[in-house]
């Protein structure tokens, strides 16, 4: 039997854009970067499969059209072709990218059976795939689904290669700064190894959420008298090291293993905080301390809600988040970690995956799995932001000479400004706006990723315009009655220290 004469496979320009963007970082790296399990993959096969495939996290560096859990939908190709004077047909899953307009394409022509029909040559050579030329034409959100004439089907050849054409009318991913996370673990474990010490150095006496919902840190009067400042996590490195381990673990793990049990709960010897934070999915229910959720679905609604904030933090400012990307940050963080027995270790719900895919070798069929989180439960309001204050100051001359910061505006909700609705000159706050509009979906993962977008947006206005804005802190912390306690740390946590010394551990120095 002749050989089928296939379409010629010319890699997604997606790729080359995903490739730039994951050599870009923008925030420079002082640790070492060597290979290690957060680096990009080589693509594996049924045979030697990789812990995360090449072609696995490519086809996710595009916009893809997805289920409100956040895990792409799928759809079936079939394909029929020729090894070794033999035919060999199976099925590969294939995703529906999202595209920017309508366009001429060339598509292979396919049976009723759905298999790609090719040319009977007469004169010996081998069979040519038949094509067409149409025009392709999205629905209003940028994917070819049953309302439109095509199926995703059309963007890809008769071997399940998106098609060179249609591969420059899809939307990327521009991850940005969240290209740190090629960083190897070892890096996010040291940075979340410094964010423990940090709460453990007896100058934190409380831990609050601020503006943009990140973990804050209220210093002791003695930290004060010393000139250590409140401040917030702001690094992105260990925002997303916290990140990840929100994702992963919750607040369960010990801190003395790396893990933030130490910020909701006490932790003997070292002690803890009694870390509170609003539930977005009931707000006006008020601060809540974690340990006294009593059911699953809250317990990972407090981590989630802190999780998008991390997930801002670590993020471009002057950018904005997407659920794409945030699930692409997912898959190259490995969340949900997979245990290697078919299941995975994650604080939230996950969906398991299979793929059908072709082997590039030999042309049989074989699957893959993916882990997904399941943001399905996941719901959201901008109550926070309502409720969340911000003081315009200028800088004035005064009689005499010289100048002052002088108080303008009191008490302005962030919500106006990200709204429009401030009496803020257009000159501070005409670029900051929310980005997905009222109205649009905020439960799901559309709601996690709008979460973490508005996280991003309110830290860009207050960030960019710090001298004229300033958050109100809120004090009393928690109830009319309690104010904010910085006589003492509730928390101390040294580390161990680990010896590089290649003396043997009974001769001393």
């Amino acid at each position: 039997m002749k050989s089928f004469l296939r379409l010629m496979k010319v890699p997604a320009i997606a790729i080359f854009v995903g490739l730039s963007l994951l050599f870009a970082c923008e925030t420079p790296m002082s640790e070492s970067l060597p290979s290690d399990d957060l680096s990009l993959k080589k693509g594996g096969n049924s045979k030697s499969p990789a812990n995360v495939e090449q072609g696995d996290l490519y086809g996710d560096l595009w916009e893809l059209e997805r289920e409100a859990s956040g895990v792409p939908i799928q759809y079936e190709l079939k394909y029929r072709v020729d090894y070794q004077d033999e035919t060999v047909q199976g099925i590969i899953d294939v995703k529906n990218p999202r595209l920017n307009g309508a366009f001429s394409l060339t598509i292979v022509q396919r049976d009723e059976d759905g298999y790609a029909i090719y040319t009977e040559p007469t004169d010996g050579t081998d069979p040519v795939v038949v094509t067409e030329q149409v025009m392709i034409t999205p629905n209003v959100d940028g994917f070819l689904t049953t309302e439109t004439e095509f199926s995703p089907i059309a963007l890809y050849d008769a071997e399940g290669e998106i098609l060179s054409e249609a591969a420059l009318h899809v939307y990327p991913i521009e991850e940005g700064r969240l290209n740190i996370i090629r960083s190897p673990s070892t890096v996010l474990a040291n940075r979340m190894s410094e964010v423990i010490q940090n709460f453990g150095d007896g100058t934190v006496a409380d831990v609050i959420r601020d503006y943009c919902g990140r973990l804050y840190m209220i210093r002791t009067d003695a930290a004060l008298d010393d000139g250590i400042d409140d401040k917030p996590i702001d690094s992105p490195l260990e925002n997303l090291a916290i990140y990840n381990e929100l994702m992963i673990n919750g607040l369960s793990k010990p801190s003395l293993q790396g893990g933030l049990k130490f910020l909701v709960e006490e932790e003997d010897p070292r002690g803890g905080f009694n870390f509170q934070s609003h539930l977005d999915s009931d707000w006006d229910a008020g601060p809540i301390l974690f340990t006294t959720l009593s059911n699953d679905l809250d317990e990972q609604q407090f981590v989630a809600n802190l999780a998008a904030a991390c997930v801002a933090a670590g993020s471009d400012k002057s950018n904005f988040l997407t659920i794409d990307e945030i699930v692409f940050l997912n898959l190259f963080m490995q969340i949900p970690k997979p245990n290697g027995d078919g299941t995975a270790q994650c604080f939230l719900p996950y969906v398991k995956q299979t793929t059908r895919k072709m082997d590039k070798t030999d042309k049989h069929q074989y699957s893959t799995d993916l882990f997904y989180v399941d943001y399905s439960s996941f719901s959201y309001t901008r109550q926070k932001f309502e409720e969340t204050y911000v003081d315009f100051w200028s800088i004035v001359p005064v009689e005499g000479g010289g100048y002052e910061k002088q108080l303008l505006i009191e008490g302005i909700a962030l919500d106006d400004i990200l709204t429009g609705n401030s009496p803020l000159p257009d000159i501070v706050i005409s670029e900051y706006r929310y980005t997905q509009e009222e109205g649009q979906p905020i439960t799901g993962a559309l709601g996690f990723a709008s979460q973490a977008d508005d996280y991003v947006q309110a830290l860009e206005v207050v960030h960019n315009n710090e001298e004229f804005l300033t958050w109100q802190m809120p004090t009393p912390t928690w109830s009319d009655d309690e104010a904010i306690d910085r006589e003492s740390s509730p928390f101390t946590f040294t580390a161990t220290e680990v010896s590089h010394s290649k003396k043997p551990a009974d001769k001393g120095d």
